[in-house]
């Protein structure tokens, strides 16, 4: 089976069917309201790959635990909906993240709360620190630095791959910084605000700012917010974006024009800064009050005006656009307001965002399907307090949306009169491609380092018998023949041990239209005139060990 492991829901969204089971539907499975109808064992055997990845695509997801991926999934897709990426990664774990407290040493307190500093510095590095600390260790107190920790993505650049960092946040801030800089404080984004990091000035004789160690570490693709940051002046006169542009080279853009029209890096790195600060969020802010709370049984979220800003999705497969060559690459993206938003107790602007990482994956998965020795990542730095609860008065601040469901949702956030703080409970982590096993079960976020550079390979065991493929099929049931003329039937198919899958269209003995798709299938669209009645969508999947057919009929109506 390949590793392309796109969920086949899309058919279903378009068509008002609801499909259960991610994995079961892009594994070949028959999945029903109550689940999954065969064992899975075989088919996750198959995508099992311990050979080292060539790329590493690396998506994360700020303040990203499950509550409030169910939270996302309940308003966009519905509670039995899946997300299309996020959900459809078949290696899923849980991830814990704490960190240290700062102390003499060498033995630390350990913080089971953190901030996005240690954690995102956790999987940068393989190794913990404390709380506002940048990629580099412990020390009896924030003002004194640590001994600097070298990051996958500083490994990877001496290896001669390319590099890229992405973040819908200001790129200095936490997370982007923790992936190619240095510093004892998360607050010295740029020259202008080192008033706790002096040893790291440069006039000092140090690294600098975050902003001058991200372009000084030439990563080849930088794309987020900060264009306030790097207008500050150096410590020698011009500001950092001067400073990249005629020291590194870098070519800066600063809208989504600008972004679409760069197609390579060989006229050097990119640095695409696409407002002061932070990126806007997808959705306009549903903010939670005091019970009886905002927004009710019929508020939808509202889609923000975010002008000339690409969106997560767009930087993320610019990125992998402009990073993809012979040597691979590392790419590190984040999807930084769901948990900026979840501070601010806005519910919208979290849900918006999640739903934005999940496109991103899509990109991911897509690039994947064509690039097999790619290995996926996703997952979130830390967990946070919004929690799903069962009315408007169950909670210090509350708000009510209707979901896909058109139903009620209620989120609390109850750690704070107002806002919200990060919470220490594990966070999911999933994958897919070469390794991508290495997430099962409970593990750490540090563990991520040694996965993400590759691991030494394992030994698989050998299948000497081909396995028999499997075939599944979705559609709706009843459509009008003006629909299927116009718009067709959005088909999901998935097969697995196949090398040749078709999607057909058939009344009686004649075929009305078929389509070949990947040969671990995929969402496909039949189109057919002036037809009525009963109508059969039937796949073909064809491997070493077989074939396997599988079919489902359709009503069409005269209108």
């Amino acid at each position: 089976m390949s590793r392309r492991n796109r969920a086949l829901l899309a058919a279903g969204a378009a068509a008002g069917l609801v499909l259960v089971g991610t994995y079961g539907a892009q594994a070949g499975f028959a999945p029903t309201p109550q689940g999954f109808t065969k064992d899975r064992s075989a088919d996750l055997a198959a995508q099992i790959d311990s050979s080292k990845p060539r790329n590493v695509i690396l998506i994360i997801g700020d303040g990203m635990d499950d509550s409030m991926i169910t939270a996302a999934r309940n308003y966009e897709k519905g509670a039995s909906g899946r997300f299309e990426g996020l959900d459809a990664l078949p290696f899923t774990g849980a991830m814990t993240t704490h960190g240290l407290k700062a102390g003499e040493g060498p033995d630390y307190p350990i913080a089971y709360v953190s901030d996005s500093a240690p954690t995102a510095s956790g999987w940068s590095t393989g190794k913990k620190t404390i709380d506002g600390r940048i990629s580099q260790g412990p020390s009896t107190a924030a003002n004194v630095p640590g001994e600097d920790y070298g990051t996958v993505l500083e490994e990877y650049k001496a290896q001669g791959k390319l590099v890229g960092n992405v973040s819908t946040a200001e790129v200095t801030d936490a997370t982007p910084a923790a992936a190619a800089s240095h510093i004892n404080a998360r607050a010295c984004q740029g020259p202008a605000d080192m008033a706790n990091c002096a040893p790291a000035k440069k006039s000092n004789g140090g690294k600098g700012s975050i902003a001058e160690q991200l372009v000084d570490n030439k990563i080849d693709v930088l794309l987020g917010g900060g264009l306030n940051r790097y207008n500050q002046a150096t410590d020698a006169g011009p500001s950092v974006k001067e400073y990249a542009e005629a020291s590194h080279d870098y070519r800066f853009v600063g809208d989504k024009a600008g972004l679409d029209a760069v197609t390579s890096l060989d006229d050097g790195p990119v640095l695409g800064l696409f407002t002061g600060g932070n990126m806007t969020p997808e959705y306009k802010p549903l903010v939670a009050t005091a019970p009886p709370g905002v927004g009710g049984p019929d508020t939808r979220c509202e889609t923000a005006d975010r002008g000339n800003q690409p969106d997560f999705a767009e930087m993320t497969a610019k990125a992998i656009e402009l990073l993809d060559n012979d040597k691979g690459f590392f790419l590190q993206a984040e999807s930084a307001m769901i948990d900026k938003q979840e501070h601010a107790s806005d519910i919208c602007g979290a849900i918006g965002d999640l739903k934005a990482l999940d496109e991103a994956v899509q990109v991911a998965l897509d690039f994947q399907a064509e690039n097999p020795d790619t290995l996926i990542i996703v997952t979130g730095d830390h967990a946070h307090s919004t929690q799903i609860v069962g009315g408007p008065d169950q909670g210090r601040q509350t708000a009510t949306v209707k979901t896909a469901d058109g139903d009620p949702m209620t989120v609390a956030y109850s750690t704070a009169a107002s806002g919200s703080n990060h919470t220490g409970t594990q966070i999911r982590v999933a994958a897919s491609g070469p390794q991508a096993a290495n997430v099962t079960g409970v593990i750490d976020q540090t563990d991520l380092y040694a996965t993400m550079l590759g691991r030494t390979p394992s030994t698989l065991p050998v299948t000497t018998t081909p396995a028999k493929p499997s075939a599944s099929v979705a559609a709706v049931r009843k459509l009008s023949s003006k629909e299927l003329a116009k718009r067709g039937v959005s088909v999901a198919a998935a097969a697995s041990a196949s090398t040749s899958v078709k999607v057909s269209l058939v009344k009686g003995s004649k075929t009305l239209a078929s389509k070949k798709v990947a040969k671990t299938g995929g969402v496909v669209t039949l189109k057919a005139k002036n037809v009525t009645g009963k109508v059969t969508v039937v796949i073909t999947a064809t491997g070493p060990g077989g074939k396997a057919s599988a079919k489902t009929n359709l009503t069409i109506t005269r209108r």
